[in-house]
């Protein structure tokens, strides 16, 4: 969304700055705003905010007592995008590094102990492209997972649509689960699941903060900028889903959701 990038707000802010000077001194606060935005702008794509920013995500969400006494066996890994248009199933570089990191952290989970099941979900963002659970099933399969051991739901292209289909799916799925998705992306699928009705265990990967270590952290940068959109994106995702929450269909004694897969 580009409403939520500093870069958009400081080409908007230089443009209405700019345009203020026709008008003569009367915009004198008009351009000071103006000017206030370039620098907030400019500040929050500094790798220090950025982190910050991130930091302020990644790791909400810890295991419970019940998590660290005794895992649940099934885990579900939700996809996380691809670059690109995948022309067939087992074309899986489409896949983003987000994705990919998933998956190979579901991969290490399902070797550690036998009679593990992994739960993909994710639809397709594209009319003819395969959906990114599949991608992401050829992906695992390639890493040495066999079919049997894994679950897709491929209809969902939302994080509150990915817990939705889940708490669907027929044969159910366990209440208790292990949640495998990116740090930062962690409390929104968390409260997603856990408004499902899911217990969920977080196993997060692909963590993107870095602490401070010198002083080039405070000049703004194409990767400030990238962590700074990613993370305000997650922050107003879950204050949408938040709200979103009040009204939202409340799931059945068994899970399901009455308009599930509609």
């Amino acid at each position: 969304m580009w409403w939520l990038s500093p870069l958009s707000w400081l080409l908007l802010a230089l443009a209405a700055l700019v345009v203020s000077m026709w008008w003569g001194p009367r915009l004198r606060l008009w351009r000071a705003g103006c000017v206030g935005v370039i620098v907030l702008s400019i500040v929050a794509m500094t790798p220090l905010v950025a982190n910050l920013l991130v930091r302020s995500l990644e790791g909400r969400e810890k295991p419970s007592a019940a998590c660290r006494a005794q895992s649940p066996t099934v885990a579900v890994v939700l996809a996380g995008g691809v670059d690109r248009k995948a022309h067939d199933v087992e074309n899986y570089s489409v896949l983003t590094q987000a994705s990919r990191r998933r998956a190979e952290a579901a991969a290490r989970w399902w070797r550690e102990a036998p009679g593990r099941q992994l739960v993909l979900s994710g639809g397709s963002g594209w009319s003819s492209s395969p959906p990114e659970a599949l991608l992401m099933s050829a992906y695992l399969r390639a890493m040495g997972v066999p079919d049997a051991a894994m679950r897709l739901e491929t209809h969902s292209r939302t994080t509150w649509e990915n817990a939705r289909q889940l708490a669907a799916m027929k044969p159910a799925l366990p209440r208790d689960v292990v949640l495998v998705t990116s740090a930062l992306h962690m409390p929104r699928a968390y409260f997603s699941l856990q408004h499902a009705g899911f217990r969920a265990c977080p196993l997060p990967t692909d963590e993107r903060y870095v602490a401070y270590q010198h002083a080039g952290f405070l000049v703004p940068d194409s990767g400030g900028l990238a962590k700074t959109e990613a993370a305000l994106h997650e922050w107003v995702g879950l204050l949408a889903y938040r709200l979103y929450d009040r009204d939202a269909t409340l799931p059945a004694e068994d899970g399901t959701f009455p308009d599930a897969g509609k």
